[in-house]
């Protein structure tokens, strides 16, 4: 164990569902994780109590709250609040693995040249979940296991960095509720060429459900990213293939996310018939 502090941030609105276990995988990383700050969001439901409850568990665990409406605000207030050497950063439905703090050490003290990493991200609560986790695994074996990978993207489920990165990035920032603030950070990090590495130790899992919103607000939300590459200037006919590709895929699986009942894991014409709960996008159109 080193004297490097980690600070881990999980931005949260309405997530009674899935704030427990979150917060619960970040207590049971021990000595590696020395903060867990959850920012509620304006949340309706019994999200605040939730946390209260594992603050009760563990004095590791700091509720703040931010008024104004959306995941960068949410996500800026409490990586302002950090006082770790690294924040890392999750999705309220994020599942750490059981080793995510250790390789989040290991890679900052190994890689002195990058300022950010990201891990493997599988699914659950998924169709696919199974079809994902082969392409990930047949991935890693054409790279190798341990191999460090220079990337760009760090999605916000799944990722940390050097304190000092954030502040020489804070100003530049947007806060605008219309862009992807994890896609938005990432080119702000490439501008000043802040090097982002993913290593396969730095697992974690995320729910599907975004898989079961209708093709027309999945689309709403893509389009985002290609706000925020346009925001930066970045766009391309490559990566605007990609992003048309993104939507066309959930148009495509759509159907079996109205089928997947996530309690059994199985695909059942019943499902169709109770409905899923469907949650706002976290970006505002």
């Amino acid at each position: 164990m080193t004297n490097v502090t980690l600070s881990v941030v999980i931005p949260a609105c309405n997530e009674s569902e899935y704030i427990e276990k979150c917060i619960e995988a970040l207590i049971a990383q021990g000595e590696y994780v020395d903060e867990i700050i959850v920012v509620d969001n304006n949340s309706s439901d019994d999200t605040p109590d939730l946390i209260e409850k594992c603050r009760k568990k563990s004095s590791k665990v700091q509720l703040l709250s931010e008024s104004r409406p959306g995941v960068v605000y949410a996500r800026n207030r409490g990586f302002d609040a950090a006082s770790g050497d690294i924040i890392g950063r999750i999705d309220a439905d994020t599942i750490v693995g059981k080793d995510w703090a250790v390789a989040v050490h290991e890679f900052f003290e190994l890689h002195d040249e990058f300022s950010c990493v990201t891990g493997l991200t599988y699914l659950y609560e998924s169709p696919i979940a199974g079809l994902q986790r082969r392409w990930i695994n047949w991935r890693l074996g054409r790279r190798g296991q341990d191999a460090v990978r220079s990337v760009v993207a760090v999605p916000g489920s799944n990722m940390a960095m050097r304190r000092s990165a954030w502040l020489a990035v804070r100003d530049a920032v947007s806060d605008r509720t219309d862009l992807h603030e994890d896609i938005d950070l990432s080119l702000c990090m490439a501008h000043v060429r802040f090097n982002v590495g993913q290593v396969s130790s730095m697992a974690a899992h995320v729910s599907g459900r975004r898989g079961v919103s209708p093709p027309s607000v999945y689309a709403r939300y893509v389009r985002a990213s290609r706000r925020t590459l346009e925001h930066h200037g970045t766009s391309s006919r490559k990566l605007d293939f990609l992003i048309c590709a993104d939507s066309v895929l959930h148009a495509g699986l759509w159907p079996l996310y109205r089928m997947y009942d996530k309690k059994s894991g199985q695909l059942s014409l019943r499902a169709l018939g109770r409905g899923q709960t469907v949650r706002d996008l976290p970006v505002f159109s």
